[in-house]
């Protein structure tokens, strides 16, 4: 009878040993996804978020500086657009200049990935306990710098607006809208911040009827 009773008692503390690693494996496992599920759509968002405001910042400085320094957009009217009129003085055609559209595209969009590159060399600075998680956080602590920031590209696109200033009379303002994409990246993949701005290129003054098809349409792309 001592002997079952021991084999008995042997029995359950191993069974009772076992119960125990296979929960601590649970506990530990658990955590751990809870770690990882909490990186991933607390921290990590919060960290994007900082860095979004960082890029969409710095994108537009580097806009304001290239649209300040390039002797490019110091362009008159005429050398974009090309206007025929009709003997009563009504515009019948515009046309764009797309050789000197092409050229200021190339230019802008070269000079603003220069310097907006150099703005994201050393990463943006991001507040220590914003690492935490947590919304009330995000902006205190010594800051460190994160740097997994990569201009993916920078496009230009022409575009204007017709505006209606008297009789037979429109005002028509040409823009180039300087459109950057940066990619902001972490351990589960990334996301893209897409930042666009707009730059005035020329105005004028039309004299005489101006078309539908130019008011309501396109004369750049």
């Amino acid at each position: 009878m001592v002997e079952c009773s021991t084999d008995y008692i042997w029995y359950k503390k191993r069974r009772k040993n076992t119960f125990k690693r296979i929960s601590v494996f649970f506990i530990v496992v658990t955590i751990l996804i809870s770690i990882i599920l909490y990186y991933k759509f607390v921290i990590t968002q919060q960290i994007y978020s900082i860095c979004c405001d960082y890029v969409y910042s710095y994108s537009t400085e580097a806009v304001n500086v290239v649209s300040l320094n390039s002797v490019e957009l110091t362009t008159d009217y005429t050398e974009l657009v090309q206007i025929e009129k009709n003997n009563n003085g009504d515009i019948v055609l515009m046309k764009a200049n797309a050789q000197k559209i092409n050229k200021i595209n190339k230019k802008i969009a070269t000079e603003t990935e220069k310097v907006l590159k150099q703005k994201l060399k050393n990463g943006v600075p991001i507040p220590l306990l914003a690492f935490s998680g947590i919304d009330l956080l995000r902006g205190y602590g010594p800051t460190v710098s994160y740097n997994p920031l990569t201009v993916s590209s920078v496009l230009c696109d022409f575009s204007s607006t017709f505006t209606s200033v008297g009789i037979n009379q429109t005002l028509h303002t040409i823009y180039i809208e300087v459109i950057t994409e940066v990619k902001v990246k972490s351990l589960f993949g990334g996301n893209t911040e897409k930042c666009a701005n707009k730059i005035l290129i020329s105005e004028a003054v039309l004299v005489g009827k101006v078309p539908e098809i130019y008011l309501s349409g396109k004369i750049f792309g």
